[in-house]
């Protein structure tokens, strides 16, 4: 018995030589495994972070695209407005000579073909620029001449072409006349530099 007593204690001190040796690899992976789940955890972050960004960036392209093709229909729908347009100025002149017919029944169904083709104009967004009595603007109209008049220095005093609207947007310039000041006055300065 004392044999096997004997072999007991040199097991026991074998494992105790092992479990040192066993537990110092344990702490050099459990430090390896931490750094190892560090770098992954990094790279983790930065992938999440770049699929982010590419996330917000593919909305922003959405946003932009879808804002560029509004832009393009705008701008394909002005063009063909300002192709229509004498056909919208030529409207108001068959109204006045659709008046004119003496037929009731004729006169009537013309002029209610043409109202609704010029509120269907209205409809999609052009407007006639309201310009009687207005300041003159570089931006909306031109000059065509400068003219005496009652009204005060740079307003609108007559209208040789309308200026029109899309949608609030310029169309087409109005060409104006543009008061130069009062008659009155022009002459009186004329009476002093004669003099």
């Amino acid at each position: 018995m004392i044999f096997m007593s004997d072999k007991k204690e040199e097991h026991s001190k074998d494992a105790a030589k092992l479990e040192p040796a066993a537990q110092k690899p344990e702490s050099g992976q459990s430090s390896q495994k931490k750094d190892e789940m560090a770098e992954l955890s990094s790279t983790l972050s930065a992938l999440s972070d770049q699929m982010l960004r590419l996330q917000a960036e593919f909305d922003n392209y959405k946003k932009r695209t879808s804002k560029e093709k509004e832009q393009l229909v705008h701008q394909s729908e002005g063009k063909l407005m300002l192709r229509m347009l004498p056909v919208y100025e030529e409207i108001k002149l068959a109204e006045a000579e659709a008046a004119k017919i003496h037929d009731e029944a004729i006169r009537k169904g013309i002029l209610l073909v043409l109202g609704k083709l010029r509120s269907s104009f209205e409809k999609e967004g052009l407007s006639e620029m309201k310009l009687h009595g207005e300041k003159f603007d570089p931006f909306r109209h031109e000059a065509a001449m400068h003219e005496p008049s009652d009204s005060p220095e740079g307003t609108i005093v007559r209208v040789i072409k309308k200026g029109y609207l899309f949608r609030g947007e310029m169309l087409q310039h109005a060409i104006v006349s543009v008061s130069s000041g009062k008659k009155g006055e022009k002459t009186a300065q004329e009476n002093k530099s004669e003099v």
